[in-house]
């Protein structure tokens, strides 16, 4: 069972560029340190970032959006509950966030 884990950040209106910039690098380049306790090996799929760039209109001052696949639940829980390096790195952007949103879903499940 294939979960998407998506992840929309707002950063602080005072922030500068390149704080911004640096805080959202860190995000992407967290995926080579996210191993699996057991065997070592990476257990996020498909991770991937970047700036907003909708012509929509509707982003609601969300600037940064992130998604992150996981083949099953114990490995989504593990990145957001046990995940030393994701840990980390949420307790270093958590003072740059003004907002976040986030949603996670599997693909074809319906109410």
């Amino acid at each position: 069972m294939t979960i998407f884990h998506i992840v929309l950040f707002k950063f602080k209106d005072e922030l500068s560029k390149e704080v911004v910039q640096q805080a959202s690098e860190g995000m992407v380049t967290l995926e080579a340190k996210l191993l699996h306790p057991q065997t070592k090996k990476p257990y996020v799929r498909n991770r991937m970032g970047g700036i907003n760039n909708s012509p929509e209109g509707r982003a609601r001052g969300f600037t940064h959006g992130y998604i992150c696949e996981f083949d099953n639940e114990e490995d989504r829980i593990y990145y957001l509950e046990g995940d030393p390096a994701h840990i980390e790195w949420v307790q270093y952007v958590k003072p740059f966030i003004a907002d976040a949103l986030v949603v996670d879903f599997v693909p074809g499940v319906h109410v």
